[in-house]
């Protein structure tokens, strides 16, 4: 046979087993594709854009990533780049998602109580189920206490002054998104008013709308994000670390503990309860390590991230305590539950001053502070000094040592306030995460401010009075708030329990000043803002408090 027969020959053959290559691809793929709209149901096809993080519901840990469209600028100066990814994309890349965990799950239970998202494939979950027996229905007295008690501290027309000015656009009236109306509803007297609907929204909004970017906060002693979301707006993000039923340790300081992100839901859901309203709104979200903070970080915070010898996606970041090897943040495998609080405006827009607490504690082993041995320091030294003195901002921390009482946080060493508002206005409550630490123990030390002035205001009073009642009860109508936070049982019911037993004591310490004293002197009135008066000049003496 000659060579050129030969080579035809072979070159027959070889394109013969291309051809029945290529016939082979294509009908696999319209197999592919019809089981695919079998599946997922029809216009799948169309909605198919291979995601960066393929979930495989028979691995478990971390998901086989595949980095598609993904340069080395992550990894670099990301933080200043202001391109948006493709909203078009995120929502087909979770549609994909969704199916394909829906998929992975069809023949699968999930345990009551918890979200259907994530990959949590039966087993066993690392967060505690603590599932009381039977919990009292408490249905309605929710909304009864807000609707048969109206707020008491609505804010007055005089020098009222909100925080930001009215966004305007050329085009006609701007529509502020929720976030943005939370901020420039901020005033004078509160963060945002009484019975406001659009709180709730904000809340809605905080667990559920898409996330763009994350990076650490600076500072802190235990490691918080913050959380950039795709419409430009912010959040805290703090972690779960230990389990609902773990108790601050015996031999623990205070300032010491470990922060709980669940303290910081029930304390804001507290504060609206008492009708102060001075702590910035907080819910609960469940996160994906993965494809939530990992790939939405910036380098130094990935390069904490490890797979834990449990198969668990955990990290480390950058704090003072807390951030080792030992006490890293972990999901299970890569599922987390979080606090996300909203943010106030940025200090640029919003300058806040802060003061040192009057009754901050000494922050070490060996001493004590002042305050805890003086029963005449407030009159001594605290009613003596500018802002005490004049105004509110007396009342204003007695209404903090009741609200911080109540929560049992050892932790107020200092406070905040917005310098656009001068000296009279409120202190913002903030930074809560050590509170909830001991539902058996009640700290008397909190009420120190309480017992040694004297003095509370007339409306936080009432409040109180209300929800000492059995048709108002305080730990009733914290059920029925917290029920509706996405990770709820947010608390204990112990906690709820003590929260009764507190309020009780609150109000036999205001009793026996009143014995003592006589209401008058007792039970004040809300201050006029006409009445207040900025000192003549700087006292110096006043440094002792910043």
């Amino acid at each position: 046979m000659k060579l050129k027969q030969r080579f035809a020959i072979f070159a027959t053959f070889v394109g013969f087993m291309v051809l029945g290559s290529l016939c082979y691809l294509s009908i696999n793929n319209v197999e592919h594709e019809a089981d695919l709209s079998k599946r997922f149901g029809k216009g799948f096809e169309k909605d198919y854009i291979h995601p960066q993080t393929v979930y495989d519901p028979n691995k478990i840990g971390f998901q086989v990533r595949k980095k598609l469209d993904k340069s080395d600028s992550r990894s670099g100066s990301t933080k200043n780049s202001t391109q948006r990814p493709n909203k078009e994309n995120a929502l087909n890349i979770a549609k994909l998602e969704q199916k394909i965990y829906v998929a992975g799950q069809k023949n699968q239970s999930r345990p009551q109580g918890f979200p259907d998202e994530g990959n949590f494939f039966n087993i066993y979950h690392k967060f505690s189920r603590f599932d009381p027996p039977v919990l009292p229905k408490t249905v309605g007295k929710y909304n009864a206490l807000f609707r048969d008690h109206p707020s008491q501290n609505l804010a007055p027309k005089e020098g009222f002054v909100t925080l930001l000015k009215p966004r305007k656009s050329n085009k006609g009236r701007y529509r502020m998104r929720v976030w943005e109306e939370f901020q420039h509803s901020i005033n004078r007297y509160e963060l945002y008013s009484f019975n406001n609907s659009r709180i709730d929204q904000l809340l809605v909004y905080l667990k559920k709308h898409p996330i763009f970017e994350v990076e650490e906060k600076q500072g802190g002693t235990q490691v918080k994000l913050v959380i950039d979301f795709e419409d430009g707006g912010q959040a805290l993000w703090k972690p779960w670390k230990v389990p609902r039923e773990y108790e601050t340790l015996p031999n623990h300081f205070y300032f010491s503990d470990i922060e709980r992100h669940n303290a910081e839901i029930a304390a804001f859901h507290l504060d609206r309860i008492l009708d102060f309203r001075r702590a910035p709104p907080v819910t609960g979200r469940w996160f994906n390590l993965t494809s939530e903070v990992y790939d939405l970080a910036d380098s130094s915070l990935r390069k904490t991230f490890f797979r834990s010898p449990a198969n668990n996606i955990c990290f480390v970041g950058h704090c003072s305590y807390y951030c080792e090897t030992e006490t890293a943040v972990c999901g299970k495998p890569d599922m987390l539950e979080a606090s996300v609080a909203a943010y106030l405006p940025p200090f640029k827009m919003a300058p806040r001053k802060t003061w040192r607490h009057p009754w901050r504690r000494s922050y070490s082993k060996h001493r004590s502070a002042v305050w805890e041995h003086d029963p005449n320091f407030c009159q001594k030294t605290v009613m003596t000094k500018h802002p005490y003195n004049s105004g509110r901002r007396l009342l204003d921390l007695m209404d903090m040592s009741v609200f911080d009482f109540l929560i049992g946080n050892m932790d107020r060493h200092h406070y905040e306030t917005f310098e656009y508002f001068g000296n009279y206005t409120y202190p913002i409550h903030l930074d809560h995460g050590r509170s909830f630490g001991k539902h058996s123990h009640d700290e008397l030390s909190i009420l120190a401010p309480l017992f040694q002035c004297c003095q509370l205001r007339l409306s936080t009073y009432r409040r109180l009075i209300i929800l000492s009642k059995e048709e108002y009860k305080l730990s009733d109508v914290m059920r029925e708030s917290l029920s509706h936070d996405q990770i709820t049982p947010v608390i204990l019911e112990a906690h709820l329990e003590a929260l009764d037993r507190r309020l009780g004591t609150i109000l036999r310490t205001i009793n026996h000043c009143v014995q003592k004293m006589g209401e008058e002197d007792v039970l004040k009135p809300e201050p006029t803002f006409e009445s207040y008066q900025d000192p003549p000049k700087f006292n110096s003496d006043a440094d002792e408090f910043y």
